[in-house]
């Protein structure tokens, strides 16, 4: 889903159509214009919850902003109206519920276990690329395969240890986001840095 600066003017179809995205955190009781792609199911009106990434991230990746990480959020949000729709995308305007920011998981998620740190280490075969970024305790890291399959997260690593924030899994028909509190043991956290070497501190 992608976050607008305002409401475009003509609402662009197109993927290549440019518009202005949105640089300000979503905001609970705001109405937002957003533009996403199917195949994109909702329970009727019920809210459903959304990555927000800053504009220059959501467009160019957080490998290349790795200071607009402390600004990422999942945002619940209700549909209100289908504002046009064409070719596979369409445009809505939705009411802002609830927004959880991503450094605020750790203090308002409980800790899961859940999850497999194998979706996080880049596969040892040919096609694949790799990036990570640092921001201070925030780690950015992400591999892809043959440009149709890939993974990122984003984790905190501090004097609690390391935790993962954010994950995301995306294909070429599929885009999945997840916020949360997986706390990484020991001998994850040393697998974790073996296959990702420190890019060293920023910020």
């Amino acid at each position: 889903m992608e976050w607008a600066d305002g409401s475009p003017p003509g609402l662009p179809l197109g993927v290549s159509e440019p518009f202005l995205r949105s640089e300000s955190l979503p905001l609970p009781g705001e109405e937002r214009v957003v533009r996403i792609r199917g195949p994109f199911l909702t329970d009727g009106r019920a809210p459903f919850w959304a990555f927000f990434a800053p504009a220059l991230a959501a467009l160019n990746g957080l490998d290349d902003y790795p200071e607009l990480m402390p600004d990422c959020a999942m945002a619940a949000c209700t549909p209100l109206a289908v504002l046009a729709h064409e070719g596979g995308y369409a445009w809505l305007r939705v009411r802002v519920e609830e927004v959880t920011k991503m450094v605020e998981a750790t203090d308002r998620l409980p800790p899961s276990s859940a999850g497999s740190l194998e979706d996080l280490l880049p596969p040892d075969r040919i096609g694949v690329t790799s990036s990570q970024a640092a921001w201070g305790s925030l780690r950015y890291y992400d591999w892809s395969f043959q440009g149709n399959t890939g993974r990122w997260a984003v984790c905190t690593d501090d004097e609690r240890g390391m935790a993962v924030l954010l994950h995301g899994a995306w294909t070429f028909d599929q885009d999945d986001v997840a916020l949360g509190h997986r706390p990484l043991s020991p001998s994850e956290t040393a697998q974790l840095r073996a296959a990702w070497p420190d890019p060293g501190h920023s910020g």
